[in-house]
């Protein structure tokens, strides 16, 4: 069979994973493994396929195994047969119906499925058959196993204070130690140990950086400012956060919510076993370990976090509520839920929704009458709603939720939602398929015809640039709905970031110094407007006189 020529050979493609860069079976391996089997048995590999570094439990991420089932049911293709290592390459699935499915698809589309490192032909007798479900069911059961194997072993990590990943709170560094407890140096953000001997422990960070953290905790205890006013200060002083992003409500909180600032690691409070959804772990089994030197005093810290408890539970009294409300009426002459939050002395715009039904009826109980904004899409007709869809669709040939919303003519998906129940319902008035499978193939297809290796840097930038010059602006939204384009992944893997992208391509962004002066300018104008210098603090007794 091996002195057939290559015209005789039957024409197939090959398909190799790997989850991780230490895996037994490598790509090469598996390549090497693949091509003595087509030589063998009269095979000729004209295409591959590959996933590196992916899991096996699903097929999410995994855009080899995806692209291929796209060319298999679209019939773009040049092969007839598919040479696999083994099952568990074709996947770790834990249904192993989910398995079989995407092996019946090739195989209703005339192309069989080969495993070459299997002992058994892959025939569809009844002996392969079983052999082959136990084989499913096996590999499901390894991956089963070894979860539970891997997450014992963080758990003992963690009792240990060994940093188990996850992103770390400011004011905190970690620490690469070696085996035999040598320190190596000190981790910077996005760097990973790189060996498995090593062990990261955790360290406070600069003198600096703990004084902020200090005055973060003394202005929210002791000032009793909310966590967006925090924030508020600090970029106004222009205090440097671990990453040189700007401070926002979201890394206050992660820094009055972590008991690394008392020098407690509490590791296993979520749990997301096997790539499924991730679920909160009652605190019975949670596990807190000390680590390191208390950065503020633990009574301060709870403190904080019985203030933080207050908020998030809602239970400022209203009278409380309505007097600070008043009063910041009083002094902006309207209210916005803009103005509320940046507001040093009110609670969040959510507070007062959730205690007052919406905002308006909290406006009026201070005297304050407002027209509500208008939702748009309120004046589309159901008509003119699926006019819009069906337009789309001879526009592109195709419609997405990421093209709707895209689309100024039209309102987001949101109302479509609102309007008619859902997406699909929305579809199906305009006459298109709405059969999950039809979508999942839809999207496949779209997804082979925007392949990244046919797009130039220098053409990828371009699109930026067009999409920036026709709608005064650049989102994901945008890219992606761009049928010209490839999707945000393509962009990131040419690039490192999309920020990286809309930088090269010279496109101002949320970053640019132009919009970082004009939002500078607008945090000044109103801190004109409240009379608020954030600098100072205005006591209890003053805030009770005013």
């Amino acid at each position: 069979m091996s002195e057939l020529s290559t015209a005789l050979r039957v024409p197939a493609a090959q398909y190799l994973r790997m989850s991780t860069e230490h895996q037994r079976y490598s790509l090469e391996n598996q390549r090497a493994a693949i091509s003595e089997y087509a030589e063998a048995r009269g095979f000729a590999i004209v295409q591959t396929y590959a996933d590196a570094g992916k899991s096996g439990l699903s097929l999410k991420g995994r855009d080899g195994l995806q692209q291929l089932l796209a060319d298999v049911v679209t019939g773009r293709r040049s092969y007839s047969a598919i040479l696999v290592l083994d099952v568990s390459r074709w996947g770790r699935f834990q249904d192993a119906d989910q398995s079989a499915h995407y092996e019946f698809l090739c195989r209703s589309s005339g192309v069989r499925v080969v495993y070459c490192g299997e002992p058994f032909e892959n025939d569809g007798s009844m002996i392969s058959t079983i052999v082959k479900n136990l084989k499913r069911v096996m590999a499901s059961e390894y991956s089963r196993e070894l979860s539970v194997k891997t997450a014992r072993a963080k758990i003992q990590q963690a009792q240990l204070g060994f940093h188990q990943g996850a992103s770390i709170p400011f004011g905190v560094r970690r620490v690469l130690i070696s085996a035999d407890g040598q320190m190596r140096f000190v981790l910077r953000p996005g760097e990973a140990k790189g060996l498995n001997t090593d062990r990261v422990v955790f360290a406070p960070g600069p003198p600096e950086e703990l004084r902020t953290v200090r005055r973060i905790f003394q202005m929210f205890v002791d000032q009793r400012r909310s966590m967006m006013g925090i924030a508020r200060t600090l970029n106004v002083e222009d205090v440097p956060s671990t990453d040189g992003v700007r401070w926002s409500e979201r890394r206050i909180r992660a820094v009055l919510q972590s008991e690394l600032m008392i020098g407690y690691y509490v590791y296993n409070k979520t749990s997301k076993p096997l790539s499924g959804p991730s679920k909160r772990n009652p605190p019975s089994r949670w596990i807190r370990t000390r680590v390191m030197d208390p950065i503020v005093d633990p009574k301060r810290f709870a403190k904080a976090q019985r203030e933080m408890g207050y908020q998030r539970n809602y239970t400022y009294p209203k009278a409380d509520m309505l007097k600070r409300l008043k009063r910041l009426f009083r002094e902006t002459k309207k209210l916005t839920q803009r103005i509320i939050n940046n507001c040093p002395y009110t609670p969040c715009a959510e507070v007062y929704r959730s205690r007052f039904g919406t905002l308006q009826a909290a406006y009026a109980a201070v005297g304050y009458k407002c027209r509500p904004a208008p939702r748009r899409g309120r004046e589309y007709s159901d008509e003119e709603l699926i006019a819009g869809v069906r337009r789309l669709h001879s526009e592109f040939g195709y419609v997405t939720i990421a093209l709707i919303n895209a689309d100024r003519k039209l309102p987001s998906s949101h109302m479509f939602v609102e309007r008619f129940g859902s997406i699909m319902e929305a579809y199906r008035l305009a006459g298109f398929p709405t059969t999950k499978e039809g979508t999942v193939l839809a999207a496949l297809e779209r997804a082979s015809e925007k392949r990244s290796d046919e797009y130039s840097d220098i053409a990828l930038l371009e699109g930026i640039r067009r999409l920036y010059a026709e709608f005064g602006y650049i989102t994901v939204a945008l890219i992606e709905a761009a049928p010209d384009l490839p999707s945000r992944r393509a962009f990131r893997q040419r690039f490192g970031s999309l920020a990286r992208a809309y930088a090269l391509a010279g496109v101002p962004t949320r970053k640019s110094p132009v919009v970082r002066e004009r939002n500078r300018g607008t945090r000044r104008r109103l801190q004109d407007t409240l009379r608020y210098d954030p600098t100072k603090h205005r006591s209890d007794e003053w805030l009770k006189a005013n």
